[in-house]
């Protein structure tokens, strides 16, 4: 009789040491669940703040190279003979960005409209690597370059095919990657069949193998004509962006000078970073840069 509470209690063992098991793994697995889904939460919201600090970065960096091109503009139009601003101009701007502000003339780069044909293979076989497929590069171009329409007296004369460099990657065989590499030695408003090796940039120089002399190391803005103001920005946080602005000077009906293009400039690798610039670029007077 004293041992029958005994055997009741222990009627079902086994099941009860399974559910309980069972219930320990379950445990087990949900808080595993939860604390994945917690990192995965963690995880997401510093990637977030990461970009949207990147986002942040990357437009206060291209506000800042906007800024250097106007500046640059209005630079060397206030700037007396006595006083010449000598470029590439290297400083700080007042959010603590260094700037290397180069001007590049048109009259320095092969134009798309007037080039001869073997200045444009020489150009893209130079970056092609390639003198077989330079050469077909610069047959397209000059196809393309055709007017569609025969001048007349009553049409007046005819129009070249090139308004902007962007047209460039119309051309067959012109990948992305070409078209942005040749985008910086490439114009529409040169006239010239050959660049103009003095008013070439060092960029243009290296890619044609050309040493530069002594005296075109720095130069100032020319006086008339088109030129590409390039702003080279490098932010404390290490962020780094280029802008380039076409302009024109002389821009008519009293303007001093028209702003033809912005375009976002890509970063030569062989190009190092603007450095520490002690001066800065904006000063009062004749006020000393801190």
């Amino acid at each position: 009789m004293a041992d029958r509470p005994t055997a009741r209690t222990d009627r079902f063992p086994a099941a009860s040491r399974r559910e309980r098991g069972f219930a320990l793994v379950a445990v087990i697995w949900t808080l595993g669940l939860i604390t994945l889904l917690g990192m995965a939460v963690i995880v997401g919201a510093r990637y977030r703040t990461k970009t949207s600090s990147n986002y942040a970065s990357v437009a206060a960096a291209e506000m800042a190279a906007e800024s250097a091109v106007n500046l640059a503009i209005a630079t060397a139009l206030a700037a007396t003979p006595d006083q010449a601003i000598n470029f590439p101009l290297r400083c700080r701007l007042p959010g603590g960005e260094r700037a290397t502000i180069m001007v590049e003339e048109e009259t320095g780069k092969i134009d798309l409209n007037t080039a001869s044909t073997s200045a444009l293979t020489r150009l893209f076989t130079a970056l092609t690597g390639d003198q077989s497929k330079g050469s077909r590069i610069a047959a397209e171009i000059v196809e393309f370059r055709k007017p569609k329409t025969q001048a007349t007296p009553a049409a007046g004369p005819a129009q070249a095919r090139f308004t902007t460099v962007m047209q460039l990657d119309q051309i067959d065989g012109v990948s992305p990657r070409l078209f942005r590499a040749a985008l910086r030695h490439v114009t529409v408003r040169s006239g010239r069949p050959e660049p103009e090796i003095e008013a070439a940039s060092p960029a243009m120089l290296r890619l044609l193998n050309v040493e530069p002399k002594p005296a075109s190391a720095r130069r100032g803005l020319p006086v008339s004509g088109s030129m590409t103001i390039r702003a080279d920005i490098s932010a404390a946080d290490g962020t780094r962006f280029i802008r380039e602005a076409l302009i024109s000077l002389d821009g008519g009906n009293g303007r001093p000078f028209v702003i033809r293009e912005w375009r976002r400039g890509d970063i030569d690798p062989r190009q190092e970073r603007p450095q520490g610039a002690a001066r800065a670029c904006l000063r009062l007077g004749d006020a000393p840069a801190s």
